[in-house]
C-alpha cells in the first residue's frame, strides 16, 4: 500500500523546495537563527501554548475524513494532532503542514514518525502565494502562524481559496503585548531602561476587527473573534526565564540597537525582579492571552461553478 499523501493537494513542486517566496525576510529568518532558536526551545514553546491549542481544535471541529491544512505549522505538533483527529479506517482524512522553515519541518517529520502518524505530510512553502489545489481542504488551522505575512490580504485570499465552500477556518494569534503577560512582563522590564517602539498602524493583530474584515473580503462568513486566556509555564525558574527572554530574539535585537554594553545586564536584573512574583514551586507561570478567530468559507453562489476534483477537468 502506498503511503498516504496530502501533497497531492498542492500543485507546484511539493517536496522539491519552495518554488515562489515573497516573504523573503521571514524565510531567511526562520531558516536561520530564529528557526534554530525555536527548535532549541521547542518543548518550552509547546508548554506555553499547551492550554491554548484545545481552543483552536474545538473551534476547528475536525472530523474523521477531513482534509486539514495547517498554515505556519512550525515543528508540526498541531498538524499531527489534526491528522489524528481526521484519521479514519478508509484513509481519506489527514493533515498537511505548510511552513517557510525547512529546519522546523525536518523536526515535524521526525515527530510524526515518532508518533506513528502516517496520514500527515509537510511542505516547505510560502502560503501567501503557494498554489494550493482550489477548494482542496475541509479545514484550515493556524497556531500563531499567520502573523508574519508581508501582504495579509493576499495571504488570506490565497488560503481561503484552498478551502472548500463551507469549509472551516480556525486560527490563534497573540493579543497585544499590553494585554499579554507572556510578552508584557519582559517588555516592561526593557521599558524601564529604553523607550519601546509604539505599535504601528500596520500591526494587524492589535485590532481583531481588522483581520476579521480581511477574512470577510477573502471570502469567509460567520467570522467570530474570541478572547482566550490560559496559564502558561514559561520556564523552570526565574534565571531560566530571564536567560530565555534575553537570549537571541526580539528583546536582544531591541537592546542591540541602543549600543550600550551594560544595558543587557541591567535589563536582566530588572526582569528577574519582575518575574519573581510569577515564580511557583513548579516553575514560572504567566497568563497567555490570544485571539481565537473562527469562520467558514462562504458557500458558492448559484451562478458559481464548483472546482472539479483533483485530476479532473
Amino acid at each position: 500500500m502506498s503511503r498516504w499523501r496530502l501533497t497531492d493537494l498542492v500543485t507546484d513542486g511539493a517536496g522539491t523546495g519552495m518554488s515562489v517566496v515573497v516573504n523573503v525576510a521571514q524565510a531567511r529568518r526562520w531558516n536561520g537563527e530564529a528557526g534554530r532558536n525555536w527548535i532549541a526551545n521547542r518543548k518550552r514553546q509547546h508548554l506555553i501554548r499547551q492550554r491554548l491549542i484545545p481552543h483552536l481544535l474545538r473551534a476547528a471541529q475536525i472530523r474523521p475524513g477531513d482534509r486539514v491544512l495547517d498554515v505556519g505549522c512550525g515543528c508540526g505538533e498541531t498538524t499531527i494532532m489534526a491528522a489524528e483527529a481526521a484519521a479514519q479506517p478508509a484513509g481519506a482524512g489527514g493533515a498537511l503542514g505548510v511552513d517557510l522553515s525547512e529546519p522546523m519541518l525536518t523536526v515535524a517529520r521526525h515527530l510524526a514518525v515518532e508518533a506513528g502518524v502516517t496520514n500527515v505530510d509537510f511542505v516547505a512553502a510560502d502560503a501567501q502565494v503557494h498554489r494550493f489545489s482550489p477548494a482542496g481542504h475541509d479545514v484550515v488551522i493556524s497556531s500563531f502562524g499567520l502573523m508574519f505575512f508581508d501582504d495579509p490580504a493576499a495571504a488570506f485570499t490565497n488560503i481561503v481559496a484552498a478551502m472548500r465552500p463551507g469549509g472551516r477556518l480556525s486560527l490563534l494569534c497573540w493579543r497585544d503585548d499590553r494585554d499579554n503577560e507572556l510578552f508584557g512582563v519582559p517588555l516592561r522590564a526593557v521599558s524601564a531602561h529604553v523607550r519601546l517602539p509604539e505599535p504601528t498602524e500596520s500591526d494587524l493583530f492589535t485590532e481583531p476587527r481588522r483581520f476579521a474584515d480581511l477574512l470577510t473580503v477573502a471570502g469567509c462568513t460567520d467570522v467570530q473573534v474570541e478572547r482566550v486566556t490560559e496559564p502558561a509555564r514559561i520556564g523552570s525558574d526565574v534565571a531560566d526565564v530571564v536567560a530565555y527572554f534575553t537570549g537571541p530574539g526580539r528583546i536582544r535585537n531591541l537592546l542591540a540597537e541602543v549600543g550600550d554594553e551594560g544595558l543587557l545586564q541591567r535589563v536582566r536584573a530588572t526582569m528577574a525582579q519582575e518575574f519573581l512574583c510569577y515564580a511557583r514551586a513548579d516553575g514560572v507561570w504567566v497568563t497567555a492571552a490570544a485571539w481565537l478567530v473562527h469562520a467558514r468559507r462562504a458557500d458558492l453562489r448559484p451562478d458559481d461553478t464548483a472546482p472539479a476534483p483533483d485530476g479532473q477537468n
